[in-house]
């Protein structure tokens, strides 16, 4: 890798700046903030009248949200200092309750177009006095930076045009240093904050934010000047950064620090836009330049656009790729997604890899739907040139399971996840509200029909114990399988009063047979809230198809028990994230497909509504073959 050695004069001190001119390191884009920063500062989780947070905390290690307003959430959707993973999911998986998609995308656009008018001055003066402090406390305890951070899915945005792993980029001393290099404050003027303030670890603490606001009322451009900087602009000639920055940033992270080391293994904290201005002042001149409010605040303009159009494609890219329903069932809001996205990438400010992600975002959200290649239930009913329908004595059980386990991850794969908001199926136009989840409970209720159908179609006893060790041993195979949606439709056929009353033919069945029913009915027992399947379903990897209904109890025990907004119509997100948490379950089992060849002809006979008969006539069959006996 090549390098140069930029040498830098700055107040009698010799520094060695090492910078690569290939392969630049990973960036850490703002969005994702120091999760500890981010923990320190209480401001982020302090409760107000529209806002009340939890004792528990998120994947950024700060407290959740309890209660919140509608637009306090759409602030923190798009909050630049930091975006968890489980807020991030909660929201979109749950906004239809409280907000609609239109809203969401509206707040999104604007933060993109007009992020210092859109953005709360609050969130603005967070944002700068985090990244102040944290250069603070590495300058006072000596210790470097954490580089190696933890984030949750998606990554963040590189913002480097290679995707190399991190590298802590250093600035070695050959002599000693008395005072610490000033680092361009990125905060409203003051003497104490100027480029040229000197500090000294041992003789004073580390200058803090909270002395220096972020002052946004005079514009991006304001034209003020300190009493510092303007006495360093008389002694040394200016230089104007905005332009230097705009042209280098792409070569240096806006969040990851560089570390200045010192003679006695001390570290200090610089800035890569500090970092990059000391270089290009000291290459050209003998002594540092000083900077104006108008440079500074062209900085500020500049990295607060690009980290409010990171939070933005960080948020698209999310929504596009793992809540790709929203865009299929909704096509006005596909379309203002793509406009937006089109907007973005004639942005002439656009850094290559956020040109190189907009236009991923773009393609995905442009190509034609991925689901279009799934097998459809709709497909297999329709089908017109299948041939005659195989009787039950020549299908094997093996075949009869893995077929049962297709039709069955096909069917609830196709339940979209907004249908198990607001308790649609219990509704009286449950069939227009929740179609799929009709759909499925619907095929659940046939295949549990057609079982019980086929063992009362023979007319002796020992057919309909062969038939019932048959039906178990598919059980079986779907339980290996993961299939307990599958278990559950041929155990409960097995309990209906119309089988189990026939003591006759249950005796004629072994007892091995009878043993693993007990095994299969303990697995998919509803006792204790599905405690075992719970288990189960907890133990096992995907591909799986779980038993709805579990899901479709623990959904109807939320909403019937927590309402969704408080008296004072703030939302209740805690609900929002029970909500989102089965959801997620859910999904996790959707979007796993099993590897199994359809066969028609299997698929033809266990999809043959002729077969099914009605639970009346079934007990009345069973009448006939076993009398009551008499009293």
């Amino acid at each position: 890798m090549k390098s140069f050695l930029v040498v830098m004069k700055y107040k009698n001190a010799h520094i060695f700046a090492a910078s690569a001119l290939t392969g630049a390191a990973k960036v850490i884009p703002p969005l994702y903030h120091n999760h500890s920063s981010s923990l320190s500062d209480a401001r982020l989780h302090r409760d107000d009248i529209d806002i009340c947070f939890s004792k528990t905390l998120n994947s950024c290690k700060v407290p959740q949200i309890r209660y919140a307003s509608v637009e306090r959430l759409l602030e923190r959707l798009t909050d630049l200092r930091f975006l968890s993973i489980d807020f991030l999911n909660t929201f979109l998986h749950t906004y239809r309750i409280f907000t609609t998609a239109s809203v969401v995308l509206e707040k999104l656009s604007d933060i993109y177009r007009r992020p210092f008018t859109s953005i709360p001055v609050r969130s603005l003066e967070l944002f700068f006095a985090t990244s102040q402090n944290n250069r603070g406390e590495y300058l006072a305890d000596g210790k470097s930076p954490h580089l190696c951070r933890k984030f949750s899915s998606p990554p963040p945005l590189s913002l480097s045009r290679t995707s190399s792993p991190v590298r802590t980029r250093k600035l070695s001393l050959t002599s000693p240093l008395n005072s610490r290099i000033g680092a361009l404050d990125l905060s409203a003027s003051s003497v104490a904050s100027s480029p040229t303030s000197t500090y000294s670890p041992a003789t004073s603490p580390p200058p803090t934010a909270g002395k220096v606001p972020l002052d946004l009322s005079k514009g991006p451009s304001s034209p003020d000047q300190s009493p510092g900087s303007v006495e360093d602009s008389l002694e040394n000639p200016r230089i104007d950064l905005c332009n230097k920055l705009r042209r280098k940033i792409v070569n240096f992270s806006l969040s990851v620090p560089f570390i200045v080391q010192t003679a006695d293994n001390s570290h200090c904290s610089v800035s890569p836009a500090s970092a990059f201005a000391i270089a290009t002042a000291a290459a050209g001149h003998g002594s540092p330049p000083g900077f104006n409010n108008s440079e500074r605040m062209c900085d500020k303009e500049f990295i607060i656009r690009r980290a409010a159009t990171n939070r933005v494609l960080n948020v698209l890219r999310h929504w596009v790729s793992k809540h790709s329903q929203d865009f299929e069932l909704n096509n006005e809001l596909k379309m203002n997604v793509l406009n937006l996205l089109e907007e973005v990438l004639r942005d002439p400010d656009l850094l290559p890899q956020e040109r190189k992600a907009t236009a991923n975002i773009l393609r995905a959200l442009s190509q034609d739907d991925q689901d279009d290649t799934h097998l459809k239930i709709e497909d297999i009913i329709q089908m017109s040139d299948c041939p005659k329908p195989e009787c039950f004595e020549t299908l094997s059980a093996m075949e009869l399971a893995e077929q049962i386990t297709l039709l069955d991850h096909v069917v609830f794969r196709s339940i979209p996840y907004e249908e198990f908001l607001g308790q649609g199926w219990m509704k009286v136009d449950k069939n227009e509200r929740t179609p799929y989840i009709m759909k499925t409970s619907q095929h659940f209720n046939d295949m549990s029909n057609l079982v019980a159908s086929q063992i009362m179609n023979y007319a002796d006893v020992s057919s309909r114990a062969n038939s019932i060790e048959k039906w178990v041993a598919v059980a079986d195979i779907c339980r290996c399988m993961h299939n307990y949606n599958g278990v559950l439709e041929i155990t409960s056929a097995l309990n209906r009063s119309a089988i189990y009353r026939l003591k006759k033919t249950w005796g004629k069945v072994s007892k091995q047979t009878k043993a693993l029913m007990d095994k299969l009915q303990k697995t998919v027992s509803s006792e204790g809230r599905f405690k075992n399947l719970r288990e189960t379903l907890k133990n096992c990897n995907p591909p799986a198809v779980p038993y709805l209904g579990m899901y479709l109890t623990d959904l109807a025990f939320i909403e019937e028990g927590t309402p969704n907004f408080t008296d004072e119509g703030l939302v209740n997100f805690s609900k929002m994230r029970m909500i989102s948490h089965i959801i997620r379950e859910i999904r996790q089992f959707q979007q796993t497909s099993y590897r199994i060849e359809h066969q028609q002809k299997v698929t033809h006979y266990l999809l043959d509504k002729t077969l099914i008969i009605d639970e009346d006539t079934l007990y009345e069959l069973s009448l006939k073959i076993e009398p009551r006996l008499p009293a």
